[in-house]
């Protein structure tokens, strides 16, 4: 497998990467390796929105604007 190995001044790739403050007015070691097509799919982002639909009860679903408020009166209401 074939890599580049390259020391640059962390300034080079401050538009491209984002670096850490920690990183910034440094010499950085960057190394390039090629990407398998099955790793690609890897860092692609991916959403999980809706993942917990089949768990909803619409039957609650009216009851959550004040459920913070209903539960926290719950538990702190004085007894």
């Amino acid at each position: 497998m074939e890599a580049i190995r390259k020391i640059i001044d962390s300034e080079a790739i401050a538009g491209a990467v984002a670096l850490p403050g920690s990183l910034r007015h440094k010499k950085v070691e960057i190394l390039v390796f090629p990407v398998s097509e099955d790793s690609r799919n890897v860092h692609e982002k991916r959403s999980v929105f809706g993942a917990l639909k089949k768990y909803a009860n619409p039957s609650l679903i009216e009851q959550e604007s004040a459920a913070w408020a209903t539960a926290a009166a719950s538990e702190y209401e004085t007894r």
